[in-house]
């Protein structure tokens, strides 16, 4: 199961809110990794060792330029937006996101998503969550 720190779409949608593409037209940008890894031993989460397959990045983003392609001429020919979209690759796509959290569920994110054993781009993602909560509350951070 999943660990909920924040409020989700499932709550009272005033703490979660993310652009779907259905109503706003923006660039598309995505991710793509600067190295590929290898499955963790444990296969909980997290990563192990950086691999040299260099070639996955190319079929990466060949995946994204055709996804890109397929999306605007989706678009062009009129299908609806929410449709069109389904062309784009989701899962390495940036989209804008709203987060409404408390600054103890925030704190317990930075918790878990700042240990050794995480995801590497949640880490990533997890610093510049701390590096920003730190400017308005250097109070809490100097613990």
């Amino acid at each position: 199961m999943e660990r909920r720190t924040h409020s989700t779409h499932l709550d009272d949608q005033n703490g979660w809110n993310e652009s779907s593409r259905r109503y706003v037209t923006e660039n598309e940008e995505f991710y793509v990794p600067r190295e590929w890894r290898s499955k963790p031993e444990n296969s909980k989460q997290g990563s192990g060792d950086p691999i040299d397959l260099p070639e996955f990045t190319q079929k990466l983003v060949e995946t994204i330029d055709n996804g890109v392609k397929l999306y605007h001429e989706a678009m062009e020919a009129g299908i609806a937006p929410e449709q069109a979209r389904l062309f784009l690759p989701a899962y390495g796509m940036y989209v804008r996101w709203r987060w409404t959290i408390s600054l103890h569920g925030l704190m317990h994110f930075l918790n878990q998503r700042l240990e050794s054993d995480a995801q590497f781009e949640i880490r990533e993602y997890a610093e510049e969550v701390k590096r920003q909560a730190s400017l308005a509350f250097p109070e809490t951070f100097k613990l």
